[in-house]
């Protein structure tokens, strides 16, 4: 639910910080179980993969992003001190283009992104979105064993990109509260984590008119596991590292605000 007065940013008001979502796209999510098929083996297929995002993709997201939303990204020279390994993303998930910056980061690795179901259930375009490099995440327990495997597997040679917080609240300028669940990956493969964060600021620049802010992507140092403590524990060690690092650039970066989130409670008090 939103509203706006005059030009004060839109309000939102949310039930559930952890399970509320405001994407807006209302689509009926397929059935993600054990019988999906989360890595493609033929070979014509793989090589579509590779053009579609290597030819047309990535110049495309580059040009649209670098060019006409501005996206300024800092700290990207991070990444270079891990150029031979693949790593895990984690990033906030605030915005459309958090579909397209990981794979403007990855570059020139691969990238793949956890999903949601909703993502490959519109039939037209299920193959493409996985062909992007789109893997959605179960929506069964009977595919939790076979979505892990596979996220091992394409690990192997992509980057892989996750968004803990789950749900998409377009604009939020906060960090929502996360669990450590998703940081046994990097754990398991003894990845390197980076953690990158998306902040907005007023528009101003070319195609300003067209923009509702102005965004830049905050790159953390790499973060690796530390083996020196349980598995869960260096589990919980990774989440909180790159909780504290969004939580540090949400409150030093974030200067513009689209759309204000309040808790249900509130419009009562105001409404009194």
């Amino acid at each position: 639910m939103a509203k706006k007065k005059n030009n004060q940013p839109n309000v939102v008001y949310y039930t559930d910080e952890l399970n509320d979502d405001f994407a807006g796209t209302h689509i009926k999510p397929k059935k993600v179980d054990q019988n999906f098929k989360y890595t493609k083996r033929n070979f014509l297929w793989n090589i579509c993969s590779f053009l579609i995002y290597y030819l047309i993709a990535v110049p495309v997201v580059w040009v649209y992003e670098r060019i006409f939303l501005q996206v300024k990204i800092e700290n990207k020279k991070a990444l270079k001190k891990i150029k031979k390994q693949k790593c895990f993303f984690y990033g906030n998930h605030t915005s459309f283009v958090d579909a397209f910056t990981p794979n403007i980061l990855s570059f020139p690795t691969r990238n793949r992104i956890l999903v949601s179901p909703d993502t490959i259930s519109i039939p037209c375009v299920k193959n493409l979105v996985q062909m992007l490099g789109a893997v959605p995440v179960p929506n069964t327990l009977s595919g939790m064993k076979k979505f892990t495997e596979s996220v091992y597997h394409l690990h192997k040679h992509s980057n892989i990109t996750i968004y803990p917080e789950a749900h998409i609240w377009p604009y939020f300028t906060g960090i929502r509260n996360f669990s450590d669940k998703s940081f046994g990956y990097p754990i398991t493969t003894n990845s390197p984590v980076v953690a990158f964060f998306t902040a907005y600021s007023k528009p101003k620049g070319l195609f300003s008119r067209y923009r509702k802010a102005n965004i830049t992507i905050y790159v953390s140092e790499p973060i690796f596991p530390n083996w020196e403590l349980p598995k869960k524990e260096a589990q919980k060690e990774l989440r909180n590292k790159v909780y504290d690092f969004m939580k540090d650039c949400s409150e030093k970066y974030n200067t513009h605000v689209v759309t204000q989130y309040k808790h249900i409670s509130e419009k009562s008090e105001e409404n009194n």
